[in-house]
């Protein structure tokens, strides 16, 4: 069964990836399937026990309003903690402009959930709760 090539973005608004082999491993698998995975550079980013500083974290989330092409998933690395801290300084208005009608799956669980209800909730942006890269 052939699959249909899609654009994976990843983000990383919460802990650090405890097992950055595993999600080498993801990666790999991913493109060998023919996706193209953007932004895996954040995978071995670290800052205490968030994946960066809050401004970075948080620029994976209102970065997406600015994207030149949208991907066709973005996918967060993992949950943890760490998002509730970055919810008041979301940029719901400019994500709810670029997203919401976007053909575009925001896709997690756990901590991201979080952001997921806050951008339903402020803005209309639908989400998917599904396997995160390195859960």
């Amino acid at each position: 069964m052939s699959t249909i090539p899609r654009t994976i973005h990843l983000v990383a608004p919460s802990g650090y990836c405890h097992n950055p082999a595993a999600a080498a491993r993801g990666v790999a698998r991913l493109q060998a399937d023919g996706h193209r995975v953007d932004n895996s550079g954040i995978i071995a980013r670290r800052e205490q026990r968030f994946a960066g500083s809050d401004s970075q974290r948080l620029a994976d989330i209102n970065g997406l309003a600015s994207l030149a092409s949208l991907p066709d998933i973005v996918l967060a690395v993992r949950g943890g903690y760490g998002a509730s801290r970055l919810l008041p300084h979301l940029d719901y208005s400019r994500l709810r402009d670029r997203l919401n009608h976007a053909p575009l799956a925001l896709c997690g669980h756990s901590d991201f959930t979080a952001i997921q209800l806050a951008l339903l909730a402020q803005s209309g942006t639908r989400s998917f709760s599904a396997p995160m890269l390195a859960g």
